[in-house]
């Protein structure tokens, strides 16, 4: 088995080093189409693909899939219709219009706090609505308008706020297609008790891939969106903007939470794009930055929203600063627990802004890439000129079986922690993967996610696989972090069989494995079945909306 692990690795070594360097007498890498269109893709050039061979023309088959990147991001981006479909009549030069993706469904709509049934699909409904709020709230978890100390007990072993160079957090959202959003409303895994039924039917939570055909339907979509509240001395211009209704959270000096809410322009500064696809049933997973986020070229100007033109700086870094600690995760400074630990952030006196770099750069065929986008966009004017590709996700062969992690399992057990071959092995965003930039770290949490508590699975409740303490250069990756989401298959229970309850009186999920099918979690790399679905019983209280403040 070792030997045979050492084989599969050499060949994945020479696979990344052809991704990284290229080959020779290959086939050419393709250009990216034009014009600019509307027209989201079903999936991959798969036409193209199937010429390739997979294992031999990994960067052309990347360019492929970068394409199809870039393809989603702008169709998702163009103006909308009334009806929520693309606006034919404009172009990307229009920076004003609702887009696409505005049509589609927030995660806060469907996983309701009392475990409910979601509101119909209408997306004409869902532009009209006058006004969106962006709450605090953890960025693994996304978007919630629920209390913030709902979410905080869950969350705060993933990851904490993101502050910029202004001294304030990013707010995160997240959406999905119908496809996607049908499936979880049909099957009711929208609520624990759900998730629980559907496991006792021993079934296997499959969202539906694209349809390929003479009707040819989409497959499960998703985004999630980082958003930088625009100070006095950014440049609006250089942004795709929107005006939310954003909630902050503060303490009194008697630990009591204070909600105040503003009207504040937003700018986008991240965007993850997921697609589940005949191609790739380990999903494509593509990630856009703004071009700013960790460098800038300060030969350029432009005029700041409070007037006077400025040099263009970073939004996360500071290059005044280059001996600052990178990528480092302010400590908790509110909302203590039972034994005295702070276990979140008051918004009011955590302003030190958070000093991000990138540890794996974008790959130079992505950036030549982006490029050739770029100009494109440049020349309709568009403010997306200012985004730029980091990297997409995809196997290689996608029947190729995932290795699980333990003692000596690396590197093998992190180049193939995902079932299909996946490439590139790390690709993140620094606006929502901040912290998982671990650089030379040990090999065990890139293998497991052991970021999750012990006795949380229900193969072995209180055992946990021997972490791997080989050194290795890591970060994280979409795809290897969403490949660990869970589902609830079954509620806790104390000696005597009796359902065991939290502090505000729900039933305990337990959250399992598909080890049969060689899968680290069962969620099919949806992490909001386990992270923001709730239970029916004892529902909280639904969130009151605090005053208005002046802006």
């Amino acid at each position: 088995m070792r030997r045979d692990l050492k084989v599969a690795t050499l060949a994945f070594a020479t696979l990344a080093f052809t991704l990284a360097f290229g080959t020779r007498g290959m086939a050419a890498a393709a250009d990216f189409p034009r014009p600019l269109s509307p027209d989201l893709p079903y999936d991959v050039d798969v036409a193209a693909l199937g010429r390739l061979d997979r294992d031999r023309e990994v960067p052309e088959a990347q360019r492929l899939f970068d394409i199809f990147a870039w393809q989603a991001f702008l169709a998702l981006n163009w103006p909308a219709a009334p009806d929520g479909s693309p606006d034919r009549t404009k172009t990307l030069a229009d920076a004003t219009s609702p887009r696409v993706w505005m049509g589609w469904r927030g995660n806060d709509s469907i996983y309701l706090p009392d475990g409910g049934r979601p509101a119909a699909w209408d997306a004409a409904a869902v532009l009209r609505q006058p006004e969106h709020f962006l709450w605090r709230f953890s960025k693994m978890l996304n978007e919630s308008r629920q209390p913030v100390n709902e979410l905080s007990a869950s969350t705060q072993a993933f990851t904490g706020p993101l502050i910029d160079q202004n001294g304030v957090f990013v707010r995160y959202e997240s959406y999905v297609n119908r496809p996607q959003f049908d499936y979880i409303v049909e099957n009711e895994l929208y609520n624990q008790e759900g998730q629980v039924a559907f496991a006792k039917k021993g079934r296997r939570i499959e969202f539906p891939a694209n349809v390929t055909g003479p009707q040819p339907r989409y497959g499960s979509m998703g985004i999630k969106l980082a958003w930088k509240q625009l100070g006095p001395t950014d440049i609006p211009s250089r942004f795709f903007t929107r005006e939310f209704t954003v909630v902050s959270t503060s303490f009194d000096p008697q630990g009591n939470m204070v909600k105040t809410r503003s009207r504040q322009l937003m700018g986008l500064v991240g965007m993850h794009v997921t697609a589940l696809t005949r191609s790739s049933p380990t999903w494509v997973w593509a990630t856009f930055e703004h071009v700013d986020n960790v460098t800038s070229n300060d030969l350029e100007t432009g005029a700041s929203l409070a007037g006077p033109r400025v040099r263009v700086r970073p939004n996360f870094n500071n290059p005044d600063q280059p001996a600052k600690p990178v990528n480092v995760l302010p400590k908790p400074n509110a909302e203590k627990d039972a034994k005295g630990n702070f276990t979140s952030w008051d918004e009011k006196t955590t302003t030190n802004p958070v000093q991000l770099t990138r540890l794996v750069p974008v790959p130079p065929a992505t950036a030549e890439l982006n490029r050739q986008v770029r100009t494109l966009l440049a020349e309709q004017n568009s403010v997306f000129r200012y985004y730029e590709l980091i990297g997409a996700q995809w196997p290689v062969q996608p029947g190729f079986p995932a290795f699980g992690g333990g003692a000596d399992s690396a590197p093998e057990s992190i180049y193939f922690k995902i079932p299909g071959r996946v490439v590139p092995v790390y690709v993140l965003n620094t606006t929502m993967e901040s912290y998982f930039q671990s650089g030379n770290t040990t090999a065990g949490p890139l293998e497991e996610d052991d970021r999750l508590p012990a006795g949380n699975f229900a193969d072995k409740p209180t055992e946990r696989i021997t972490p791997d303490r080989t050194i290795v250069f890591g970060t994280e990756s979409c795809a290897g972090c969403h490949f660990s989401a869970g589902a609830a298959v079954a509620f806790k229970q104390d000696e005597n069989g009796k359902p065991l309850k939290d502090a505000q009186g729900r039933p305990v999920p337990i959250y399992g494995k598909n080890a049969s099918f060689g899968d680290t979690g069962n969620a099919n790399y949806v992490w909001q079945l386990q992270l923001k679905a709730r239970s029916k019983a004892a529902a909280p209280p639904p969130p009151t909306m605090p005053p208005p403040t002046p802006r």
